[in-house]
């Protein structure tokens, strides 16, 4: 274990320090609280390699400048979500114990659900087969045995998602909720898609997981009030999300987002803070759906 904790203050230190030399790694390596020593050179190797084996990353060094940089392995790209999302899982594996022992103290959202069933889908994709699986309604009510042939995996407010395939090609992509899935297990005979779209194609201005074959992004524009405006740029509604303008009360931001239920509920969430400015219609159905509201309260 603190040769993980080592590892990932490495990792996190040059991350945001950018290329450094040994001796100035160590200059802030004695600042905290793992240190018990400096770091010698063969120490260094040693975490170097263990980096490299464990980790989305590894540690290389320029001869003409002696310092030390960090690099994501090729087969991440520029795929942010990912790199973090994994590497966050070192983090929590680092802090467990903890986190165990000081449990009153720790309060979090639950885990995104439907996690044990994301090794067998990967799997598929991997071994390009099919899964089958009884599908249970949102109540569980009901079941529904399914043979599905998955194309992407996405979480979404706590919650694992699979786009797939039926086997019958009749109905396209359509998604499914990991966490609704019992009796997983792989086909026999290799299933391939018949539809080459790629995940960032297929959700290309979708909010959440939704999805339709006719969809068309709209450009939207909003009005962030006050303090308000730190908290969207410090957590974007999307990943579109642009800055146009920006003063004293206000600040324009721009989204290219297929209207849903969930935008609209996003948007919501920010109260008075937030108004719709294009497109015109988006904006009529916020003033109609304030004005239900208000007839709660009346």
């Amino acid at each position: 274990m603190p040769k993980l904790k080592k590892c990932l203050y490495l990792i996190d230190l040059l991350s945001r320090r950018g290329p450094m030399s040994l001796k100035e790694i160590n200059e802030h390596y004695q600042y905290s609280s793992l240190y018990d020593g400096e770091i010698i050179p063969r120490t260094f190797a040693r975490y170097k390699d263990y980096i490299a084996e464990t980790f989305p990353c590894y540690i290389e060094y320029n001869q003409s400048t002696n310092e030390y940089y960090l690099k994501r392995y090729h087969q991440y790209g520029q795929d942010d979500s990912l790199y973090n999302y994994l590497l966050s899982a070192y983090h929590i594996e680092g802090i467990s114990e903890l986190a165990v022992k000081h449990r009153d103290k720790v309060k979090l959202y639950e885990a995104p659900t439907g996690v044990e069933n994301v090794q067998i889908i990967l799997e598929a994709i991997d071994n390009q087969k099919g899964i089958e699986c009884d599908y249970y309604s949102f109540d569980r009510a009901t079941k529904k045995q399914q043979l599905l042939i998955p194309y992407f995996l996405k979480t979404w407010e706590q919650r694992w998602y699979l786009a797939a395939e039926p086997d019958n090609h009749h109905h396209g992509i359509s998604i499914f909720a990991l966490e609704r899935m019992d009796n997983i297990r792989l086909t026999d005979q290799k299933m391939q898609p018949s539809n080459d779209v790629t995940a960032d194609e297929y959700w290309e201005g979708s909010f959440g997981v939704n999805h339709s074959d006719n969809q068309v992004p709209e450009r939207i524009v909003i009005k962030v009030y006050g303090s308000q405006v730190n908290y969207v740029r410090a957590l974007p509604i999307h990943e579109s999300q642009k800055e146009l303008e920006s003063n004293v009360d206000y600040t324009l931001f721009e989204y290219h987002i297929v209207p849903c239920y969930n935008l609209y509920q996003q948007l919501l969430w920010h109260r008075e803070k937030l108004e719709i400015v294009e497109p015109i219609q988006m904006r009529e159905e916020m003033a109609k759906i304030v004005r239900d509201m208000t007839v709660l309260y009346k």
